[in-house]
């Protein structure tokens, strides 16, 4: 299961019973929680609109700010399937908590790692017995859980000869369970926004 689906998996759970609650709505400024009203704060998140503009308060903030569309909700609508997320052009709009979108992950090192070993064993450049050394000295024994580590792990490798030579640009990089988290309340939130409108309208 990818970090998504872990997090959207989560966030299902945590989010069937909410109701919405309309704390402010004055055309395109608005103020809307959302909660389990048995549950209190938990789980509980806010999204807060102006022109061009929406805050979404999630445990995380994140401002997105998007100069094309006064009504922000409308982008969120459009660049998604209904029900779904689309972080990559979402993270675009971010104004401020943009050193909150992405982080290190141990998975995409590990992804990363093996993929250069597997190239070098097909290319003929891997010593033997190379995959189980980096199996055991740097995903069994290194300390990987944090990217200063698992950077000083590939610098210090060495098997016959054999190093990882230069890797500084690899990039370990992928969204954090917090803006994926928030992301989800946008889409939830807006969903619910438009429910209740249509409720309203019928």
């Amino acid at each position: 299961m990818s970090q998504y689906q872990e997090v959207a998996a989560q966030f299902a759970r945590d989010t069937t019973q909410h109701k919405m609650t309309i704390k402010r709505e004055d055309g395109l400024y608005r103020h809307l929680r959302f909660e389990d009203p048995e549950r209190g704060s938990f789980g509980a998140f806010e999204l807060i609109t102006w022109p061009y503009n929406l805050v979404a308060k999630t445990g995380w903030t994140f401002h997105f700010d998007i100069d094309a569309t006064e009504d922000i909700f409308k982008v969120f609508r459009r660049t998604a399937f209904p029900g779904d997320i689309n972080p990559s052009y979402w993270q675009e709009k971010v104004r401020a908590g943009r050193d909150e979108i992405e982080g290190y992950d141990p998975d995409v090192f590990e992804r990363t790692v093996k993929d250069h070993v597997v190239q070098a064993i097909r290319d003929g450049q891997a010593p033997r017995g190379l995959g189980r050394a980096v199996t055991r000295e740097i995903f069994e024994w290194g300390d990987i859980v944090h990217e200063v580590g698992a950077r000083a792990e590939l610098e210090s490798f060495t098997y016959k000869g054999w190093t990882f030579g230069e890797t500084w640009e690899w990039d370990f990089s992928a969204y954090t369970p917090g803006f994926l988290h928030t992301c989800c309340a946008i889409r939830h939130g807006i969903d619910l926004y438009d429910a209740a409108r249509e409720r309203v309208a019928a």
